[in-house]
């Protein structure tokens, strides 16, 4: 591990973000009596829009057989549905239902408010030109970069 990078600005402003984000999102998985696990799997399912269930196994590093109760627990939460794939009629599509949706739109709600938030409370500490770096890196010609 590098001192370098463990010392640098960027890494103390993104950990205190992420440590911000992190700690908001405990409290909605507990309130919502969803796993870390599930919010990922949702936040998979958001991103692609349409996935299967080892796509979602892979991403997670989760077994086959623990993805599908985690889906069929979302499921039942009427956060995720089930379709059959018309180019494969035993897998599975998995997309987010308008409940799932409105969930997503609601943590992104949160999710920005707490990096507002946390932005004006540090930004005396770290330069807006760290800050434009860090954009400039997750973005290019307006298109996200996928990390």
């Amino acid at each position: 591990m590098s001192n370098k990078i463990i010392n640098s600005p960027i890494e103390r402003f993104t950990r205190i973000l992420f440590s911000k984000v992190i700690e908001r999102l405990a409290v909605v998985v507990s309130e919502e009596h969803l796993s870390f696990s599930q919010v990922a799997a949702l936040h998979i399912i958001d991103r692609d829009k349409t996935v299967n269930v080892n796509d979602i196994s892979n991403k997670l590093n989760l077994s086959m057989s623990a993805t599908s109760r985690m889906i069929d627990e979302l499921v039942k939460k009427e956060l995720i549905q089930r379709k059959e794939d018309q180019d494969n009629r035993r897998a599975k599509i998995i997309s987010l239902t308008p409940a799932g949706e409105t969930f997503m739109n609601n943590l992104s709600v949160e999710r920005v408010k707490i990096i507002e938030l946390s932005a004006s409370t540090i930004a005396d500490k770290i330069p807006l030109k760290i800050l434009k770096i860090i954009s400039g890196k997750l973005f290019k010609n307006n298109k996200e970069v996928k990390l």
